[in-house]
């Protein structure tokens, strides 16, 4: 039991539960606006296990307030995450080659390359990306929904229309109650080190209140999206449920691995 307990851990550690999420979540995009999916899938996953784990290595004086977990296993998993990283980069590089897609790996590349300096600081201004106020709340958000949605539309050459702005808000808003949980959960280390997030703005009482209001958009927002049968009505039972779900964790005062684990579900 207790191997399978930190074979879990190292999965959730790894990134992995954060990746199939996400891919998922472009897997539902693109099935609302009607794009393609199978052929970006691989680089969703291959990205964001890249550039999380990437940014892992690197050492965070938040990480032991914030994260006591993935700050005790930092030097454990730092193997599995060298070879994680070894095999996104070779998919990174592989899929777009493999579909023909030559074009796309420069792009991925420099934008690769730009989000390194998320938590590392930037050559002669010595500062981080997440330096700047809320900017660690809402890059990863915005990016990620970005990449979901608008990103297999352009690539198919359509232009964007009501429908696909209309999930890229839905998308945002939901990974945004993701990051203020994840941010709510650091408050106490990005306190410490200056990191001006949105919750460190707000205060913990105001970014949970805002938290919930962005929950309950996310579900008024679901019946919108044009989903048929009983996924018009599983989207915004789920979606309440889950927003339900990280309240409950943050004012039950859970462990932060068990609060990560709730947001990302």
């Amino acid at each position: 039991m207790r191997n399978l307990s930190t074979f879990l851990h190292q999965v959730y550690l790894l990134e992995v539960v954060g990746g199939v999420a996400v891919t998922c979540l472009g897997w539902v995009s693109c099935y609302l606006t009607g794009s393609p999916w199978l052929r970006s899938a691989p680089l969703w996953l291959g990205g964001y296990l890249f550039v999380y784990n990437l940014d892992r290595l690197h050492y965070d004086p938040a990480d032991q307030v914030n994260t006591p977990t993935r700050f005790l296993y930092r030097e454990s998993l730092r193997s599995k995450r060298l070879l994680l990283i070894w095999l996104s980069a070779a998919t990174l590089v592989g899929w777009p080659a493999v579909t023909g897609r030559w074009w796309l790996i420069p792009p991925i590349v420099l934008a690769i390359a730009a989000l390194q300096f998320y938590s590392r600081p930037l050559p002669l201004v010595r500062k981080r990306l997440k330096d700047l106020p809320v900017l660690k709340t809402f890059i990863a958000p915005f990016l990620i929904a970005a990449v979901l949605v608008l990103w297999p539309a352009l690539e198919l050459r359509r232009s964007l229309g009501a429908r696909e702005m209309l999930v890229f808000f839905w998308c945002f808003i939901v990974l945004s109650v993701n990051s203020i949980s994840f941010d709510l959960r650091d408050i106490s280390g990005d306190l410490r080190n200056g990191t001006r997030t949105l919750p460190v703005l707000l205060g913990a009482n105001w970014s949970t209140v805002l938290l919930g209001a962005l929950a309950l958009l996310a579900t008024l927002m679901s019946p919108l999206l044009g989903l048929r049968g009983a996924a018009n009505l599983l989207l915004p039972c789920s979606l309440l449920l889950g927003g339900a779900s990280i309240l409950v964790a943050l004012f039950s005062h859970v462990q932060p691995i068990t609060l990560s684990f709730v947001a990302d579900l």
